[in-house]
């Protein structure tokens, strides 16, 4: 298949999408061309970056010192293609690929692109058996498997997930097959506790109501819980989970945060109760691990889980690339009944 024209998302300022036709080279060596089914809108990552609050659009990220610092190039500028979580079908190889095959359902860290090209290295086939939809979670699940993988839940632990969103679900069905033995759900959504519960936790906690980390003690006859792992990226939230986890216990912060930190207290329960605080990023695993883990051989068991958890009731929205800009103010807007919301790209 020789350069083709494809429709794209892009953001053009904070909180702007416009919807472009851009032109699509042919794959070259290495390479495979994509016909894309769906892609997922990522509602904390990219709210981050289509709000305006990552920290690329004002900084600048060193590669040797892993500092950012400012610059007058800041790592992103207007217009910005984003997007990570791209599914389809594969229409043309370029010289020297062997696998994929023209026909193969892929996973690529691709935009919101209806056709994409990139090195066949990095596209994951899926599963034959499962609908091509559910492979838009490929890198949520990989996010939510390497935060439980820094948590290292013990069987019968107490583990309390604050945040209900795609990530906490996915977090909430991975403790539960790890063995965790309490499995607190935390979100002010009703229905995003109730759908915690059918998928795996045994009790959902409200935070508007107050009293998470009591609530948590009552739970563990004043233990408190083994580990927190804080999915929200709300500030606020993760100083309740200092609070919630017990002497000594994990916290994991899974979240890329925005926002500023008034409301972190570390005179209390921090100081007093020796929490560990750990950050968890997906592009690299817990050293604890050893060599006998990488990447890869995480994303072999996320290709896995893909046919093995619980993730259709986690779809909620859907719209076509058209409407994309519409799309994403529905998830900066946390609107009601919102999991995952997913673009298409067909007739």
């Amino acid at each position: 298949m020789p350069a083709g024209s494809a429709k794209v998302a892009v953001l053009t300022g904070p909180r702007q999408v416009e919807v472009h036709q851009v032109t699509v080279p042919a794959p070259g060596p290495h390479e495979v061309q994509i016909e894309t089914l769906f892609s997922g809108i990522s509602a904390g990552t990219e709210m981050n970056v289509y709000r305006g609050r990552a920290p690329q659009w004002q900084l600048r990220l060193d590669p040797s010192t892993r500092l950012f610092s400012h610059s007058e190039k800041p790592d992103w500028s207007y217009p910005l293609t984003y997007g990570y979580a791209n599914v389809g079908r594969v229409v043309e190889t370029g010289e020297g690929v062997t696998s994929p095959s023209i026909g193969d359902v892929v996973f690529t860290y691709s935009p919101h692109q209806s056709l994409v090209v990139t090195t066949a290295n990095t596209a994951v086939p899926l599963p034959d058996r499962i609908d091509p939809r559910l492979g838009v979670l490929n890198a949520n699940l990989n996010t939510a498997l390497n935060g439980v993988l820094d948590a290292r839940p013990s069987l019968g632990d107490v583990v309390v997930v604050s945040g209900l969103g795609v990530i906490g679900l996915l977090v909430t069905q991975l403790v539960r097959r790890a063995g965790a033995g309490l499995v607190i759900g935390v979100d002010r959504i009703t229905f995003r506790r109730e759908l915690a519960r059918r998928q795996g936790a045994n009790v959902v906690v409200d935070p508007g109501e107050g009293g998470v980390a009591e609530k948590v003690r009552t739970l563990t006859q004043n233990r408190g819980a083994d580990v927190v792992i804080e999915v929200s990226g709300a500030p606020p939230a993760l100083n309740e989970a200092i609070r919630a986890v017990g002497l000594g216990g994990r916290v994991i912060a899974l979240s890329w945060y925005g926002g500023t930190f008034e409301s972190l207290n570390l005179a209390g329960e921090f100081h007093h109760n020796r929490p560990r605080i750990i950050s968890s990023q997906v592009g690299s695993l817990n050293p604890d691990l050893g060599p006998l883990w990488d990447t890869g051989r995480r994303q072999e068991l996320v290709t896995q889980l893909l046919t093995q958890l619980d993730l259709a009731p986690l779809f909620t929205h859907e719209f076509p690339i058209s409407r994309a800009p519409e799309a994403y103010a529905l998830v900066d807007q946390g609107a009601e009944g919102l999991v995952h919301c997913v673009l298409t790209y067909g007739e």
